[in-house]
């Protein structure tokens, strides 16, 4: 540590591109605070979001010179090549296992093999369980360590993408979910969800966070490998065995691709759509200020599907069943086309 009075609140460092909080006048390297707060940051010292850069403060000349006079910005000799990420093959982006995460009380989600040894479900969660501990004991030198342990899995951001981490989110009349809870033999990557086995079992796949108020649509897109029609809608519980079809269930409630509507049933069901397997695209519509599920085949308003007040109250999961050889797309964060929302608020 320095002893120059511009030293960083987290790192015990010269501070580089320093911050000063306005309400308390701690000083941190800019880095520091994006690291361990995101663009969002606050101060340790007193939760004010409220910065300046040091150029704007009267200690700029002061700061300028110390910094020249730093042996903290003299390059570091690398004595040895920096460690190789790890190589991950694609079939295991998404290859969830049995066992639940260690975070599983707020994520919701099993072990990624990635993560195997960490026992989480995802990189969020990795970080969750180095950080959060050593925040809340305000150890902020260790927590610099630790970031720079976990740079290693770097590389991996762009290959694990968002569909790791359950959320769900209605901003602006815009639904954001992620599928991202599934039985073993369904695979996730990128926005498309697959099984390919032999077994005639339905299996679901599912969302770890559901919605809790308001009006959502998501498209879901069959893909043209799929051989069997799937149910496609949502649950009000999280608590059944994925590997069975959700609308088995009294609180499920789906549009079965043989031109059915199902709830509570895994052989029954009302005349509801049209019958297709690998081609369009369904529309799910849900009003949970009304309680109605509806949906759309390729634009085409299929007519409310129910409408109860177990709907009205959140959570509620976004599912599709598959059976055998079938995948699909989802795609959500788009506006309900203004055709299908006037049928639907009728």
């Amino acid at each position: 540590m320095n002893d120059s009075g511009f030293e960083c609140s987290l790192c015990m460092k010269l501070a580089m591109s320093a911050q000063i909080c306005e309400k308390c006048g701690f000083m941190y390297c800019k880095q520091c605070l994006l690291e361990i707060f995101g663009p969002n940051y606050e101060c340790v010292q007193c939760q004010s979001k409220q910065f300046k850069p040091i150029e704007q403060s009267a200690l700029q000349e002061a700061y300028e010179q110390i910094l020249n006079n730093s042996v903290n910005i003299k390059p570091v000799k690398i004595n040895k090549p920096p460690p190789e990420p790890p190589v991950v093959e694609i079939q295991q982006w998404q290859t969830f296992l049995k066992e639940n995460c260690i975070n599983f009380d707020l994520c919701k989600s099993n072990i990624n093999q990635i993560f195997q040894n960490e026992q989480v479900c995802s990189l969020e969660c990795l970080y969750y369980t180095k950080i959060i501990p050593l925040y809340e004991q305000q150890d902020f030198a260790n927590i610099r360590k630790e970031i720079n342990n976990l740079e290693k899995y770097q590389p991996l951001k762009n290959v694990l993408s968002n569909q790791q981490v359950g959320f769900s989110q209605f901003v602006n009349g815009i639904t954001r979910f992620t599928f991202n809870r599934c039985a073993p033999g369904i695979q996730i990557l990128e926005s498309q969800v697959i099984l390919q086995e032999d077994t005639f079992t339905f299996k679901t796949a599912t969302s770890s966070v559901g919605f809790q108020q308001g009006i959502h649509y998501w498209k879901i897109i069959p893909l043209p490998m799929s051989k069997n029609e799937m149910k496609i809608g949502v649950s009000t519980s999280d608590n059944y065995d994925l590997k069975t079809s959700f609308s088995d269930y009294n609180f499920g409630y789906a549009f079965y691709t043989i031109g059915q509507f199902r709830n509570g049933s895994n052989s029954n069901g009302l005349a509801y759509g049209a019958r297709f397997t690998n081609t369009g695209e369904v529309g799910v519509l849900l009003d949970m200020n009304r309680g109605i599920l509806a949906f759309s085949y390729n634009g085409n308003f299929l007519g409310k599907a129910i409408t109860t007040d177990c709907l009205k109250k959140g959570p509620i999961y976004p599912c599709v069943a598959l059976l055998r050889q079938a995948g699909f797309e989802f795609q959500c964060g788009i506006p309900i086309p203004q055709n299908l929302l006037d049928l639907f608020l009728k």
